[in-house]
């Protein structure tokens, strides 16, 4: 039996209430998940935290009562890299699962939201804002609205993204290898990963001290012609030569799509 589509939105939160919960009078969903900050993590104020719990309370209390599934996850909200890996792999997650996904780009700040665009277009997925029809000016209107007004019935306006020209999937897990190892990795290392990761071609390369050494030149060879010279060539990688073997070094853009890619966790 063919598994029925689900209805799944992200919600990274900020001290928005109307903007998270007004769309769901009129376009509902099976699940939500809200993203917020609810721990210093060492370098915020308690005052801060307490805060955004008020808000998150109350918009998962709210959903709730409209019958969809709520899960919190916990994030650096203001870690650019920690919010576009958890959402894109949220994303990554409901899209293998068959899912369609939408994200809610207003309902925090203008980085979150610029994230939550990169992410959307990365992935093929729709964003989506939330027009307010006014902004709260005193405490209580904060308390019940949280920072913008919508009416009961918003406008919603769908982002029409153009979907980002990510590396081949090969390429992006040689981009997580070399991110999980601080930056840098030998090619042999790569190849060894690219096997456990059964990356096609590359099956046979685990453990590499089992290859054959009459096999290894044309492995690497590979490994160099088919995806570590196009991830050098959009400036992903760099690469330094160390006795008998390339040394490979992920740069700040490359350092983005491992975290893009939904493999991070």
């Amino acid at each position: 039996m063919k598994k029925i589509e689900e209805i799944v939105h992200i919600i990274p939160l900020g001290h928005e209430i109307d903007r998270a919960v007004k769309p769901f009078k009129r376009y509902k969903a099976n699940r939500v998940y809200l993203l917020a900050v609810t721990e210093t993590f060492g370098k915020y104020s308690n005052e801060m935290i307490d805060k955004q719990k008020y808000y998150l309370e109350i918009v998962m209390e709210r959903l709730k009562e409209m019958g969809m599934g709520v899960e919190h996850k916990n994030i650096d909200m203001f870690d650019l890299l920690e919010l576009i890996k958890n959402i894109s792999n949220i994303v990554v997650d409901e899209k293998t699962k068959g899912n369609q996904v939408y994200i809610n780009i207003s309902s925090a700040g203008r980085l979150t939201s610029a994230v939550a665009t990169i992410a959307a277009m990365a992935h093929g997925v729709k964003a989506y804002y939330v027009s307010a029809d006014g902004y709260s000016e005193s405490k209580e209107d904060k308390n019940k609205h949280g920072l913008s007004i919508c009416s009961g019935d918003p406008r919603i306006q769908v982002i029409e993204t153009f979907q980002l020209q990510l590396p081949e999937e090969d390429g992006m897990k040689a981009l997580v290898k070399l991110y999980k190892e601080g930056g840098k990795a030998k090619t042999t290392e790569i190849a060894e990963y690219l096997g456990s990761e059964k990356v096609e071609g590359f099956e046979k390369c685990i453990p590499w001290v089992k290859v054959p050494r009459n096999e290894r030149f044309n492995y690497l060879m590979k490994l160099d012609k088919r995806i570590l010279r196009k991830l050098e060539k959009n400036r992903y990688v760099t690469r330094e030569r160390r006795g008998r073997y390339n040394t490979i070094k992920i740069t700040a853009s490359g350092t983005y799509l491992a975290h893009i890619s939904g493999q991070l966790r």
